[in-house]
């Protein structure tokens, strides 16, 4: 749940409101979900709703909405008798209640984003650097809550060390408020340095954002080709290290402390910095990444029809090549296992391909050679446009050069998903774009370790290759009006 209250100063009058995470629609006691937003982000649409349901309070009692609280239990903790502004603790001094006065968030609301959610000592701090004046900071000495866990029923995925990194940076405005005079304007910068496609998302959410409180973003400086293709209106802050390899040998925290370390106090000490790596589970949400984007960078997204999976892909970009032969370009190598589509299904679909006439050519697939397919190399982004433009057709997995050529191309796109969900990753339903898999009741499982159902290395949710034959020429014919044999 997330959960408040709206109060008047004056004589005391209360009223409770009751959230929920979206299980897919956007109703009114619904809140979009998102991925990628720290706990703060939560506090301040909790506090956005009821402001627009209560335009008479002056105060706002906010539960930390890591916790699965409803108003009923802040009326059984007295919050009405709490000053405003305070925090309420538990008896170790995790937050449970946050009550701060309306104009905060009328005026200044981006700074709540800077609140730990997970230190009422900190959070009391930085509320009383922000605010001008004594924030009062009370314990529930009945009340402990114990060690929060890793995962959580309601969706959230919270460990001892993510909750330092917030703890951080939390330090970290601390710091910049008490040096720097000129604090209020200091620009606020995402914490999302990797992935690839992580890159084109946000840089399409960004466009999107029509009042933007972040205008920098940190990205690993391999990166620099994809943040110049995929134009995005947040500046790049450039992380000098390699990005978090997939295989667990280092983990998100720890990468955390290297960049914080590599970035220096120069950017650390002259940026507000929210961390937005994953903090839901991201395969367990209904919604495209881009929209969850949208949410971590700002906008509340209220009405389904404002959705990226509800759109229709812009038809940007074509290929201007005669249609015969058809041209199609695949990428099908996902970087682990479970994510390659199966190399006999590969087999099938190349030697029919061939048979009709199709020219096929495959990204980084040398292997495939043998069955009438040309291996590419397009590890770049300048190649892996050079490829596209050459192809009438592009067909990829979830990763990066799916969501560049889609995003940012616009080209005719067929996107394969197995372990994952397309609604995430997909999005939307054109003749320029579709998505497919098996529809098998397993997905999306999100393993990145084997099949956890069969025990095998290869996803079975995979579309047959009839069925991918089948859209491809679908889409040629919609598209090119190329028709095998004609």
């Amino acid at each position: 749940m997330l959960t408040g209250m709206a109060l008047s100063a004056l004589g005391g009058r209360g009223e409770g409101f009751d959230f929920t995470f979206s299980a897919g629609d956007l109703g009114p006691d619904e809140i979009f979900e998102s991925s990628t937003s720290p706990p703060s982000r939560y506090l301040l649409e909790v506090a956005r709703r009821i402001m627009a349901r209560a335009p008479l309070a002056d105060i706002l009692v906010l539960a930390n909405p890591l916790l699965p609280l409803k108003a009923t239990q802040l009326e059984g903790w007295n919050v009405r008798a709490l000053k405003s502004p305070a925090v309420l603790a538990d008896a170790d001094g995790f937050p449970l209640v946050y009550v701060l006065p309306r104009w905060l968030f009328e005026e200044s609301e981006r700074f709540v984003l800077l609140l730990s959610m997970v230190d009422a000592g900190l959070d009391q701090r930085l509320l009383q650097a922000v605010l001008g004046r004594e924030v009062r900071l009370s314990r529930n000495d009945g009340f402990r809550l114990g060690a929060y866990p890793v995962s959580t029923s309601t969706g959230w995925f919270q460990g001892r060390d993510r909750q330092q990194a917030y703890k951080v940076l939390t330090a970290s405005a601390l710091q910049i408020i008490a040096g720097n005079p000129g604090w209020r304007q200091v620009p606020f910068a995402v914490y999302h340095p990797y992935h690839a496609g992580s890159i084109v998302f946000f840089a399409a959410a960004s466009r999107a954002v029509e009042q933007p409180i972040f205008s920098r973003h940190i990205v690993c400086s391999t990166y620099r080709d994809i943040v110049a293709a995929a134009d995005s209106r947040l500046a790049p802050l450039w992380l000098k290290l390699p990005w978090l390899p997939r295989d667990g040998s280092i983990g998100e925290p720890q990468y955390f402390a290297a960049a914080l370390d590599r970035l220096g106090p120069e950017v650390v000490l002259n940026n507000f910095i929210v961390f937005m790596r994953y903090s839901r589970n991201s395969g367990a949400g209904r919604f495209h990444l881009i929209d969850q984007d949208r949410f971590s960078l700002g906008e509340s997204l209220q009405t389904g029809t404002s959705l990226t999976q509800v759109q229709a892909p812009a038809a940007t970009a074509r290929c201007a090549l005669p249609a015969a032969p058809l041209k199609v370009l695949f990428h099908i190598t996902g970087g682990i296992d479970i994510k390659n589509y199966p190399k006999d299904s590969a087999r099938q679909l190349i030697r029919a391909l061939s048979l009709l006439g199709v020219s096929v050519s495959v990204i980084g697939r040398p292997d495939l050679e043998a069955y009438g397919a040309t291996s590419l190399e397009a590890d770049e982004t300048d190649l892996l446009s050079e490829a596209v433009a050459g192809h009438h057709i592009f067909v990829g997995l979830d990763s990066f050069p799916h969501h560049f050529v889609r995003n940012v191309m616009g080209w005719p796109t067929i996107g394969l998903f197995g372990t994952t969900p397309a609604a995430n990753y997909g999005g939307g339903w054109h003749s320029h774009y579709r998505t497919l898999d098996a529809s098998l009741p397993c997905h999306p499982c999100g393993s990145e370790q084997g099949c956890p159902i069969f025990g095998t290395a290869e996803c079975a949710n995979y579309p047959s290759p009839r069925r991918l034959l089948t859209a491809i020429l679908e889409m040629a014919q919609q598209v090119y009006g190329f028709t095998p044999g004609a």
